[in-house]
């Protein structure tokens, strides 16, 4: 029979019961203590609710929240993981979209119970959240066949296997650490998690308990570096990096951080898992995120829906068995389905030999002076000059223009300097007109840009 998530654990601990399966700081969960906590807790949940119900988990980083989101998936309901970030009106918003049968903010005292029958590999399982950089987060449904072939697509583009142990620091109301945490238990790794982000505790952890595998974004990665400088964590092999932006200097820093590790970063979507992967073993050209994941197929088409010739632009289309269902609250207008393939509104090319280069997103392009321009591409030739740690571009209203640009900036601003590395490196109306400097960089609890939040602080400067 097909897999589906969970599904895995019984035998796991049959096998070896007393092997540590997962690691929340100080905390140790056997595979059997695990599997008696799922399978009690999945019973509970289906004496007290329908097959298909939507399970609220409003918890904190802990591995109740890990057990929860397990039950949730081998007794056939769908898991809404909420961020406890959210301010009040989010999850408010989120209640009343959704409805939620059950909230559980707590783990309720349950018996040890055997698993049920799996349910169907097209069931909707797991409803997650955008991180809401640019408004109310969006609620995308997956399947457990979606995730196993994520699983399968994991297993074959990164090596991971049953002897790994796998970290994946951040909270699980971030898809990305959510996925590491359940692959490393669905196929019998070590799953490695904390409570709360700290560099320091991750890499006591990743020596304590040599992990050999490692989920992280860009900016933990840059916290990990400084935290660890001067230090070596041999023991990791694969690190695995989402939406890199690297500077020269990171890559550097991190290679020396960890000497031994392969350094993985791949391109994907909520809606699509993994997209493309660069792989350290292959020669990526500059600027690319690589060439087609495990199982996927990729697409350039315009407008009209047309196939593109090899180096022309336009939509970026996916086609995998890893695709998201629907929108379970929400609407992405720039989201689209046809003949088997998803464009999520993503914009680039394809060169002759498959590698994937991102001009940026549909609906961050801006029109200024009759020019497209996508902020993102800007953003990247801010972020490499020297002295700047962070870049975001937005068009704000302009008379003549119609857009103009301004460039928010976390570093050292020396607009002149940076004016004149720009004329460099980018055509004139690509050129932001104003840069304003922001050392308290907002973000979102996955750790990303608050977009919305740093557009609105360049509005408010501005206005002044």
């Amino acid at each position: 029979m097909t897999p589906t998530v969970g599904s895995a654990i019984p035998a796991l601990a049959a096998a070896a019961p007393g092997r540590a399966a997962l690691v929340c700081d100080e905390q140790v969960l056997t595979r059997a203590r695990l599997a008696e906590g799922v399978g009690g807790l999945a019973a509970w949940l289906a004496a007290r609710t329908a097959p298909g119900a939507g399970i609220a988990l409003a918890m904190g980083n802990a591995p109740g929240l890990v057990e929860a989101f397990l039950a949730c998936a081998v007794s056939g309901r769908q898991a809404l993981v909420y961020d406890p970030g959210w301010p009040a009106p989010y999850r408010a918003a989120i209640d009343a979209a959704l409805a939620p049968a059950l909230t559980l903010e707590a783990l309720p005292e349950v018996a040890p119970a055997p698993f049920p029958p799996s349910p169907m590999p097209g069931a909707a399982f797991y409803v997650g959240f955008t991180s809401g950089s640019t408004g109310l987060p969006k609620g995308y449904r997956r399947s457990h066949r979606s995730w196993v072939d994520s699983f399968m697509a994991s297993e074959v583009e990164f090596g991971l296997g049953e002897d790994d142990v796998i970290l994946a620091p951040g909270g699980l109301a971030a898809s990305l650490h959510l996925y590491g945490v359940v692959h490393a238990l669905h196929i019998g790794a070590r799953a490695v998690m904390l409570r709360q982000f700290h560099p320091r505790r991750v890499l006591r952890l990743i020596a304590r308990h040599g992990v050999t595998a490692l989920y992280a974004t860009p900016t933990q990665l840059q916290m990990l570096v400084e935290a660890g400088a001067g230090e070596r964590f041999p023991t990791l092999r694969r690190l695995m990096i989402s939406g890199a932006k690297w500077r020269p200097e990171t890559r550097a820093a991190t290679r020396a951080l960890f000497p031994n590790a392969g350094i993985a970063e791949f391109y994907g979507a909520s809606e699509t898992s993994f997209i493309t992967i660069a792989h350290p073993e292959e020669a990526v050209p500059p600027g690319s995120v690589g060439r087609a994941a495990h199982g996927v197929a990729l697409r350039i088409r315009d407008a009209q829906g047309r196939d593109l010739k090899v180096g022309e632009a336009g939509a970026i289309w996916v086609g995998s068995s890893m695709l998201f269902d629907d929108y379970a609250c929400g609407h992405a207008p720039e989201t689209r389905r046809e003949g088997g393939f998803l464009t999520i509104g993503d914009h680039g090319r394809l060169d002759a030999a498959g590698f994937l280069y991102l001009h940026g997103r549909e609906k961050r392009m801006l029109v200024t002076s009759g020019l497209n321009v996508y902020p993102e591409e800007v953003e990247a030739v801010l972020a490499s000059l020297p002295g700047i740690e962070e870049a975001a571009v937005f068009g704000l209203p302009d008379d003549l223009r119609g857009v103009e640009l301004v460039a928010v900036l976390r570093g050292v601003l020396d607009e002149p300097a940076l004016r004149a590395a720009c004329r460099a490196l980018l055509p004139a109306a690509k050129i932001p007109r104003r840069f304003l400097s922001l050392e308290d960089w907002p973000r979102t609890s996955g750790g990303k840009a608050d977009l919305r939040a740093l557009e609105a602080i360049a509005r408010e400067r501005l206005a002044r």
